[in-house]
């Protein structure tokens, strides 16, 4: 479907801000707008709104963060974004975090975690994309503790932050590598493994053979 939507010419007019495109059409209405320029016309189906949105669907939001943070054209992001591997990635991960969450929590708040989680996932694949520049999901190192468990709570960075009282740039230097979380301040271990619920010792890296 993505290389439908950059050889019909829409995807130009996301890259270029077509108001239509980018705010007027929902993801079902894209689609099928895809599909009719590409000769293959079907019949619309009415869009309606659902719990559980598809790894499709937050591949999708990555693409479009990457496209508006980097500039570049679907078409070089397909480059170093590799698509089946988010989606398989993330469908993985969606589980584990699903797998996670409490036998009581409501269906709305259980709605909330998951939208969360999706959209901090591909926010997070988005920036790692760009930053790496040819690098993408596939070929990213392996997340960290922190990163793992606090998506698996479907946090973000800066909602971490808040309720572990941590700073948000040293849980990113954490996640990120750029510090050691092993070398970290006592108190800021048992601090964020209050906010995430969790084994302090849980949060510290595996040294790797």
């Amino acid at each position: 479907m993505m290389e439908l939507f950059i050889s019909c010419g829409l995807a130009s007019l996301f890259e270029n801000g077509d108001i239509r495109v980018i705010a007027g059409m929902s993801g079902i209405e894209l689609a099928h707008e895809t599909l009719e320029r590409s000769g293959m016309a079907s019949e619309r189906a009415v869009p309606r709104h659902t719990i559980s949105l598809s790894p499709e669907y937050w591949c999708g939001v990555a693409l479009a963060r990457a496209q508006w943070r980097s500039g570049l054209r679907f078409e070089q992001l397909l480059d170093f974004f590799p698509v089946s591997a988010f989606i398989a990635d993330y469908a993985q991960k969606r589980v584990a975090f699903l797998d996670a969450l409490p036998l009581d929590i409501s269906d709305a708040d259980r709605a909330e975690k998951i939208r969360a989680f999706g959209s901090q996932y591909a926010a997070e694949a988005a920036a790692a994309a760009v930053s790496g520049h040819g690098g993408g999901t596939a070929d990213a190192p392996r997340d960290t503790s922190l990163k793992t468990i606090r998506m698996k709570n479907g946090l973000s960075q800066s909602q971490l932050a808040n309720a572990s009282g941590v700073p948000l740039r040293t849980i990113q230097q954490y996640e990120q590598r750029q510090k050691d979380i092993n070398k970290a301040r006592a108190e800021y271990i048992m601090m964020l493994s209050a906010a995430l619920n969790c084994d302090p010792a849980s949060l510290l890296e595996k040294k790797q053979g």
